[in-house]
């Protein structure tokens, strides 16, 4: 129903990346399109597969993202866990200090890029973002009364230009863009607003 609303609105772990970010750090403005494709693979292979192929006795599989990957586990679950368990703190191997590295990575990534993880390994915003073209929750792209001044893809911290695709799956609806227009060509919510002669640019193609 509104699909990456909730990465925007909802998700803890996006809120800790969004005050990350907010830290004196030297940030990356490169735009990394090929890499966002990472966290479809980690959606297939540790959410997907590996539950369903590596099976034990009983036949169940482990969740292997969580197990393996998940830094947002390791910062609010793992570390608070051994700081109040003495014995599990001596008892930590290699699987922690794998943890902990892609946990390290997380954060100084996501102080260099904004929503870091999100953007690049969340398997749940990925399947998130294959719905977004779907969600009741809409971003609206009205062409005719766009200027095309570049203002929405300028302010957009995700890298997305609403007026190629309003429906980009990397849309959060944060609301930036539809705050920022200055001829209110985008509009944001569950109903298209009430504008005599105001046709949707994605009504128009047949995707709203």
């Amino acid at each position: 129903l509104f699909c990456r609303l909730v990465c925007g609105f909802l998700c803890p772990f996006g809120l800790i990346q969004e005050l990350l970010h907010k830290l004196p750090f030297p940030r990356i403005k490169r735009n990394f399109h090929r890499a966002k494709k990472l966290k479809y693979f980690i959606l297939i292979v540790f959410v997907l597969l590996m539950p369903a192929l590596l099976t034990n006795s009983f036949g169940m599989g482990s969740p292997d993202f969580c197990k393996y990957i998940c830094p947002a586990g390791t910062l609010t679950a793992g570390l608070p866990l051994i700081a109040a368990n003495k014995n599990l703190a001596d008892s930590l191997g290699w699987l922690f200090g794998l943890k902990m590295t892609i946990l390290m990575m997380t954060v100084i990534g996501s102080m260099a890029i904004y929503r870091f993880f999100c953007k690049y390994m969340c398997p749940l915003g990925a399947i998130y973002s294959l719905l977004n073209r779907y969600s009741v929750y809409r971003l609206r792209y009205y062409e005719d009364k766009c200027v095309h001044c570049g203002k929405c893809a300028e302010v957009c911290r995700m890298d997305v230009d609403p007026v190629k695709n309003a429906d980009d799956p990397e849309c959060i609806r944060c609301g930036d863009c539809v705050r920022t227009c200055p001829t209110q060509a985008l509009h944001a919510g569950f109903t298209a607003p009430k504008c005599k002669g105001c046709k949707s640019a994605t009504e128009g193609a047949g995707q709203d």
